[in-house]
């Protein structure tokens, strides 16, 4: 077929059809161009020649692209057996929690011993207790902090356990101080009802699956395989803390504190 060509207003041709066919192709002639033809009623724009038009439905699908990618959506039955996890109360570790906190408040105690000395007993013997709900807001604090942004206490870490969220995500810190707080209140007792708070709160772990400050938002405590690592850590920190109040106490306020402190066997040791 013999093909007239209309570039830039000039007039070409005649054209065998495969020479068309290669300017297409090299991009030398695009779908406006107009042609001529035999038979045909005027000048067309090359896209609407049958001969020549599949070349430019070629073009434009590339130009497009490829269809985005479907939207990847969990199944029904992952769904719901996400759901069903997540719904189950997780395993307590009651032993391996208690020992993590009894280590946290320990070290914390032992922080407060040594930064105020001798104040110390009378912060405890005294008969306010605005100190005591000072020290116990710190503490809150502080540990609030420290499970939102590792997940763990001291105490928590050395035993190989993390708390999060159900999903498995950190706490958010005002969640965070707010499970602490209720930590200090139902678990420790506030310091001075400490053994009656562990008692209840344990009881109400064991009927309800879930410890009273974990419950709301079911936080969950995630454990790693128990090892002799753990205990050599644990043990050491222990030695560490009561090494650290021998050297920093004055001698005569170490002896103050041993006599007149409830923790006084505890300071004793470390005397």
């Amino acid at each position: 077929m013999k093909v007239w060509l209309l570039v830039d207003g000039e007039k070409s041709g005649p054209h065998e059809s495969f020479e068309v066919r290669e300017r297409i192709t090299a991009g030398e002639l695009h779908a406006e161009t107009l042609a001529w033809h035999q038979g045909a009623e005027g000048w067309l724009p090359l896209a609407e020649i049958p001969q020549f038009s599949t070349l430019f439905e070629v073009e434009e699908a590339e130009d497009e692209g490829p269809p985005p990618l479907p939207e990847e959506k969990p199944s029904e039955v992952l769904k719901k057996v996400l759901a069903e996890e997540l719904s189950k109360a997780p395993p307590l570790h009651m032993t391996r929690r208690l020992f993590a906190r009894f280590h946290d408040c320990l070290l914390y105690l032992s922080a407060v011993v040594v930064i105020f000395q001798d104040q110390y007993v009378e912060i405890f013997q005294g008969e306010s207790m605005l100190p005591l709900l000072a020290i116990g807001i710190c503490y809150v604090l502080l540990d609030g902090i420290m499970v939102h942004v590792w997940k763990a206490s001291p105490g928590k870490f050395l035993l190989g356990m993390r708390t999060a969220d159900a999903q498995g995500h950190a706490i958010p810190l005002k969640f965070s101080i707010l499970r602490s707080l209720r930590v200090w209140i139902l678990g420790l007792g506030m310091w001075v009802m400490m053994p009656l708070a562990l008692i209840i709160s344990s009881f109400m772990a064991k009927r309800f699956g879930y410890f009273l400050w974990d419950m709301p938002k079911r936080y969950r405590t995630v454990v790693r395989p128990f090892s002799g690592m753990h205990v050599i850590a644990y043990v050491a920190s222990i030695f560490l803390m009561n090494a650290a109040v021998s050297l920093l106490l004055p001698a005569e306020v170490l002896e103050q504190m041993v006599n007149q402190h409830p923790l006084g066997e505890w300071l004793k040791g470390a005397k």
